[in-house]
């Protein structure tokens, strides 16, 4: 619902009496007229979408506003973390349940800090402090990794949904055995009633399961045509030993980084039998199909989602319907009907072009992209704008564009631009494949530009972009009347 469609706020004094009436404390109630009155205010001057700052103002109201709003879900919360990833399969997630019937509320824009959290929950709530529809319905929302203690201790989840664990912003989470720590920490807070889904092709995912008290179901790969080998040199390995003797581990196969089939030659400890799974058959750079295998039963599934990565999305999201108890053709048929959210393999056209946004935030996600789109041999050359900004959200650090396997890209662009504020950083990179950018623009808005100008009609234009530049060429893209404003679109 947008802001222009919200009822207007009562004032203090009215919201305080039906939150009495309600049997909800009133400080809950002020906290949600404030954060839905700062929400549409923001967004009726422009200022933003409104996803963070009023969970930002309800939670200085009430910082217990997270723990009494998810409370009343009458179908609990669907938590999702991890590094890559999440904002699609909390999406694949949502159409899943949705299919198969449940009211469906989550934080779609990807604001997946508290103050975001506390955004999602206050806009299904009413002035008497009590959720829509008396709370029949379900939460699904994605949670930075780094936030997760304190926000999974809040929701009291139904399900945690954790997709991998990947090396991602050194300079604000620290290395992948610390987050790994922490999550360990926070799980061991949560009652046992919580369902834990984990990847069991993630070394560092799969140890989460060890010594937990309540219900564990793991997903995992156990095929595809084609996987990388398990000594290339070309991979970024982030998950290298074994999770609890640090002994090497093996890998047979590897699908891609430290995603695979995994064993200790030390003490034995090896990848857990997955409940669900896919054979993988195909995962094209338009759309991705596999055999899914549940408790349930077996079927084919179609995602429109490029790459590998994808299926391990759609997987994830298969295993956390298996969870809520979804039967297998909803979870099929919600699959199928995803569309992608912003900026996440999202199509958008453009003067008779079509333009895909592929976000890449760290070296195994881009590799996965690059990976996508360099096996695409059908569709021949490509178009490509790559753009690289070093804000807080991307992480200031931008060394790790080194790691990545640029080199799958040599040949295969008839046009390379690069832009971002670190367009000459990314352009020297890209030097060294042999394919120097025809373009270098810091200015994000003067590199679309230029680079649709030299994508014909009727051709793809394909963006890879980190975070912020994606939230600045998308904002461009809306500038121009291409595409609708992020919190405007629709959610199935």
């Amino acid at each position: 619902m947008s802001s222009e469609n919200l009822p207007p706020p009562p004032s203090m004094a009215a919201a305080a009496r039906t939150a009495r009436r309600a049997g909800a404390p009133p400080r809950t109630a002020l906290a949600i007229v404030l954060g839905r009155a700062s929400g549409g205010l923001a967004r009726r001057l422009g200022i933003s979408g409104g996803t963070s700052l009023p969970g930002l103002v309800a939670q200085y109201a009430d910082p217990q506003l997270i723990r009494r709003l998810a409370a009343q879900a009458q179908h609990g919360c669907v938590v999702v973390t991890g590094t890559n990833g999440k904002t699609t399969t909390s999406g694949l997630v949502a159409y899943t349940l949705r299919a198969a019937g449940l009211r469906i509320w989550r934080n779609r824009e990807g604001s997946n800090l508290a103050r975001g959290i506390a955004t999602t929950l206050l806009r299904r709530a009413g002035a008497s402090g009590r959720l829509a529809d008396g709370g029949d319905g379900a939460f699904v929302l994605e949670v930075d990794e780094a936030a997760f203690a304190r926000i999974a201790t809040d929701l009291q989840p139904r399900v945690v949904l954790v997709t991998n664990l990947f090396r991602d912003q050194l300079d604000r989470y620290g290395e992948v055995d610390t987050v790994a720590e922490r999550w360990r920490a926070s799980l061991r807070t949560l009652p046992a009633t919580t369902i834990l889904a984990l990847n069991a092709d993630d070394p560092a995912v799969a140890a989460l399961g060890d010594g937990y008290a309540g219900t564990t179901l793991y997903y995992g790969v156990e095929q595809t045509p084609t996987h990388a080998d398990s000594d290339s040199v070309a991979q970024v390995i982030d998950t290298r030993t074994c999770p609890r003797c640090r002994t090497p581990l093996t890998f047979a196969p590897r699908f891609y980084s430290h995603i695979g089939h995994w064993a200790c030659p030390g003490c034995g400890y090896s990848r857990p039998t997955p409940q669900v799974r896919a054979q993988v058959i195909s995962a094209g750079l338009d759309a991705s199909r596999f055999l899914l295998e549940t408790p349930q039963g077996a079927a084919e599934v179609s995602v429109g989602l490029p790459g590998l990565y994808n299926v391990y999305n759609a997987l994830a999201a298969a295993t956390a319907g298996v969870a809520m108890a979804a039967p297998l053709d909803a979870i099929v048929t919600g699959l199928a009907r995803f569309t992608p959210a912003f900026g996440r393999a999202e199509e958008i056209v453009a003067d008779g072009r079509k333009i895909r946004i592929l976000l890449a935030k760290n070296p195994t996600g881009l590799n996965e992209v690059l990976r996508a789109l360099s096996s695409d041999h059908a569709a021949g050359k490509k178009r490509l704008l790559m753009l690289l900004n070093d804000r807080a959200a991307d992480g200031e650090d931008v060394s790790w564009i080194w790691d990545a396997d640029f080199e799958q890209l040599a040949g295969a662009t008839s046009y390379l631009g690069a832009g971002g504020m670190r367009a000459y950083d990314l352009a020297l990179r890209l030097k060294y494949i042999g394919d120097e950018p025809q373009d270098v623009e810091p200015e994000i808005g003067v590199a679309l530009a230029r680079a649709l100008e030299k994508t014909p009609s009727g051709e793809t234009l394909y963006i890879i972009p980190t975070y912020t530049a994606m939230l600045a060429v998308r904002s461009e893209l809306e500038r121009r009347g291409y595409a609708p404003r992020y919190w405007e679109q629709e959610d199935a």
